[in-house]
This record gives structure tokens, C-alpha cells and sequence, in this order.
């Protein structure tokens, strides 16, 4: 069965150092302009790429995990170490 959500398949490859190459045309697309931020989510199996503007934007809904956060202390911790991540999700999940 086909998943008819998909609008566009790409590969991309992952270096040596765990980079990737996001498809111009795709940038493009979803204004990605330049150096920019984007946050990587973990969900039901997959990784879920978002601009950091979309996040931010997400934290203003009534999820529960967002919630738990303000903005600005999201702002803030963007620049440090996954584990930091790891650390606030697992607070947020108790």
C-alpha cells in the first residue's frame, strides 16, 4: 500500500560525521534559507526534521510537553548538548 501523505522522496547520505545534505530544491520549498536551525525529533519510530521557527510556534499549543517549557528557556538551549535534551524529556515525561 502506498502512502498517499508522501509528496516527495529523496535520499540523501550521511558523512563521516553524521552530516547530511538537505536537497536544494527542498530548501527551497520549505525556506530554508541559508545557515539556519532546525530541531530533529524522535517520534514513533522516526526522526521528524522542523525549522526551529515551526517548533517555537509549537510550543505555544496545548501540548503537554511544550508547556512544560517557556519559550525563552527553549531559546536558551538550542546551543547546548543533546543531553540536555535528553534530560528535559525525561523530566517532561513524568
Amino acid at each position: 500500500m502506498i502512502n498517499t501523505k508522501i509528496k516527495r522522496l529523496r535520499t540523501v547520505n550521511l558523512n563521516e560525521r553524521g552530516q547530511i545534505v538537505i536537497p536544494e530544491d527542498i530548501r527551497k520549498d520549505f525556506g530554508i534559507i541559508g545557515p539556519a536551525t532546525l530541531v530533529i525529533i524522535e517520534k514513533d519510530n522516526e526522526l521528524v526534521l522542523k525549522k526551529e521557527s515551526d517548533v517555537l510556534i509549537a510550543m505555544e499549543g496545548e501540548d503537554k510537553f511544550w508547556k512544560y517549557f517557556s519559550i525563552e528557556a527553549m531559546k536558551r538551549a538550542w546551543s547546548k548538548e543533546d543531553e540536555v535534551w535528553d534530560k528535559i524529556f525525561k523530566q517532561s515525561s513524568k
